[in-house]
């Protein structure tokens, strides 16, 4: 036995032994307290296991990967011993995956392993790095089992070789597996797909009709919220379009011989697909308003912060993703209408400057075109947004370090993305689980209405809507090319047919200054950028007055509204800081609307009683400073009934 005092260096001697002369690759398996690293140097030599970490731990470190290594260290000394090599050229994305499938879920050696094969796919010595959720996607083992024999052989022959998109596929399967278990129940003669008849087919149509939420399925792990009522339309259309999908494949590949058309045959009625028409759910003006302005505000404090109880103690705990990143993640969600999957994908050089001319004044503006990567229906496109987005982009550039080539899953090549952080795309579920719940609670809405929850894809239902819906609209075909529609019906699912040439009818469109009107104001882009807005160190947008300005955040509710006390949240426009804001550059435009109570309409209509009355009431109501008009001594100045009422302003060509 071996003594206690060599106990460990004893260990690793005999396990060295039975590595080297037995084979024995995974014995340090069998003895946690058995160090690696201390392995490492037994089998391979002193240092050379060290100088393989020491070039992994350079490369993470230069993507941001945090210092502190010991998951990484744990991994790559398993891989190169499993591996019977020091080289990382050796390794092979089938070992890493047996590794991987060995950890258990939640050990820092499984998350060592993830961040190694990131290193690894980046030095092309694997195609691909490790996906976490890998064995997630698709049916799971038990699932397939509940299908017949030959239906599944069919149906798992089929998912290998179908060129759609991964989520159709997976779609699609469930349907296919559906159909199988009910031949099995209905038709054991036909649970094999070259069985099936125009009669099997026709009835299994007239089931699906009829049938029930969770009638058919496995059973197995599904949400059965619904289970027992009536399968809605577009559960129907799923399960007939995927069955009809599966037969015109194994028809056109010749696996099978037709005995009925798929196309004519596996169809629903007209009168179910027209309960598929139209019914985008747009978020409501006053709550994507208010959405906007959280956005635009949003500071590094509104973010949650992550760090061991060390670091927070030492000060040193940061947000998951630096705020410049999330900013300018927000910005395209606000103002690109873009998918989830376009904006995860879209390259670091995304941004292009161009220069238009009004066609009504005659004068220069700036024009941003963003450029969208393929996606599921076309291929990569540019398209104007807001320059807000392109400042919040740049901002975000300037501070972004070094990340590694990753692959785009559309088109299989290598390329700089904007949103990677740490060597790895931002997290597909960040945006809809962590930063749109923020953005409502910073800006006090809840996180889901009538329509279901705030998710990235309203955003993106929602902008559609408000151009198609402008004072100058987009025309649906402008429509169809801004949101990368291959078919035109796609983009009639957001709203009506109205009507005009893209980037001059998205300029006119005005779409940053479209969600409130009625009142002009001033939007000062650099104090958003800067974050000097957040911290409430400046203003960040100023009402016009007419004679001045009024930088109270609440000037809605602000009872002096129609009748300013020149506060000090006013504004001379004849002073300096008001002559120096309207030749600020960077200052953008839009309209407020606000709600009028019975006194002010009175006083805009003219009635110069009822504008004395207005007066005399407020003389002693405090203004948003503090003081009330009759303690500030200043004559009271009325808005001019122009401000309220007139034309909008034309945008600003900074």
């Amino acid at each position: 036995m071996l003594s206690n005092g060599h106990g460990h260096k004893g260990l690793g001697a005999l396990v060295a032994l039975g590595y080297l002369l037995a084979g024995h690759h995974r014995l340090h398996h069998r003895f946690p307290s058995l160090k690696p690293k201390d392995l490492a140097a037994w089998v391979f030599g002193v240092g050379v296991a060290q100088h393989t970490l020491a070039d992994v731990l350079t490369t993470l470190e230069s993507w941001g990967v945090t210092a502190k290594h010991e998951s990484t260290r744990q991994a790559l000394y398993d891989a190169l011993l499993c591996n019977r090599s020091p080289r990382l050229e050796d390794l092979t994305s089938d070992l890493l995956y047996e590794l991987v499938q060995a950890a258990p879920p939640g050990r820092s050696r499984r998350l060592g392993l993830f961040r190694l094969s990131r290193v690894l796919a980046h030095r092309g010595i694997i195609p691909v790095p490790l996906i976490a959720n890998n064995d997630m996607r698709g049916p799971t083992a038990a699932t397939w089992e509940t299908v017949p024999q030959p239906w599944r052989d069919y149906a798992q022959r089929w998912a290998k070789l179908s060129t759609r998109e991964p989520a159709s596929n997976r779609s699609m399967l469930s349907g296919i597996l559906t159909a199988g278990r009910w031949a099995a129940e209905h038709h054991p003669e036909a649970v094999d797909p070259a069985a099936w008849t125009r009669d099997i087919a026709a009835e299994y149509v007239a089931a699906t009709l009829q049938a029930k939420a969770g009638q058919w399925s496995s059973g197995l792990g599904r949400n059965r919220s619904r289970e027992g009522q009536p399968l809605s339309a577009s559960g129907k259309a799923n399960r007939m379009d995927s069955v009809r999908g599966f037969f015109g494949d194994l028809i056109e590949w010749e696996w099978i011989t037709p005995r009925f058309n798929p196309r004519q045959v596996l169809s629903l009625p007209i009168s179910v697909r027209a309960q598929l028409g139209p019914n985008p759910r747009v978020i409501d003006d006053a709550s994507w308003a208010k959405l906007m302005a959280a956005g635009l505000t949003l500071a590094e404090e509104d973010l949650k912060v992550y760090g061991t109880p060390a670091a927070h103690t030492a000060g040193k705990a940061t947000t998951y993703y630096p705020i410049e990143m999330v900013r300018a993640l927000v910005g395209v969600w606000l103002f690109g209408g873009c998918r989830i999957d376009e904006i995860r994908r879209l390259e670091l050089e995304c941004i292009t400057w161009d220069q238009a001319v009004d066609e009504t004044t005659g004068e220069p503006y700036r024009v941003c075109l963003l450029h969208v990567p393929a996606n599921k229906t076309s291929r990569a496109f540019s398209k104007p947004v807001d320059p807000l987005v392109g400042e919040l982009i740049e901002t975000w550039q300037a501070v972004r370090g070094e990340q590694p080539d990753l692959m785009d899953r559309k088109t299989g090549r290598y390329r700089q993305h904007l949103f990677c952080v740490r060597g790895q795309l931002v997290s597909q579920t960040y945006l809809n689980d962590k930063l749109i719940p923020i953005l409502c609670a910073k800006a006090s809405i809840p996180e889901a209405d009538s329509r279901g929850a705030l998710t990235s894809h309203r955003a993106r239902t929602t902008i559609a809507t408000q151009l198609l819906n402008a004072r100058e609209p987009l025309s649906i075909a402008d429509l169809q090319q801004w949101l990368g529609h291959k078919h035109i019906a796609s983009t009639r699912y957001y709203a009506e047919i109205l009507q005009r040439v893209l980037s001059a009818a998205y300029k006119r469109a005005d779409y940053f200054a479209r969600n409130v009107r009625t009142i002009q104001v001033l939007i000062d882009r650099e104090a958003i950028l800067t974050g000097a807005a957040a911290g409430g160190e400046q203003p960040w947008k100023y009402y016009d007055l007419g004679d001045g300005y009024c930088g109270y955040d609440f000037f809605a509710k602000c009872p002096h509204r129609l009748a300013c006390a020149r506060c000090p949240f006013y504004v001379p426009k004849d002073s300096t800081r008001g002559q120096l804001l309207a030749v600020k550059d960077g200052i953008g435009q839009m309209l407020e609307q606000l709600t009028l109570t019975d006194d002010e309409r009175e006083a805009l209509e003219g009635d110069r009683e009822a504008l004395t009355a207005l007066l005399d009431k407020l003389s002693d109501v405090p203004t948003p400073a503090g003081p009330t008009p009759q303690e500030l001594g200043v004559e009271p100045a009325f808005i001019p009934i122009s401000a309220l009422t007139g034309p909008r302003p034309a945008p600003p060509t900074g």
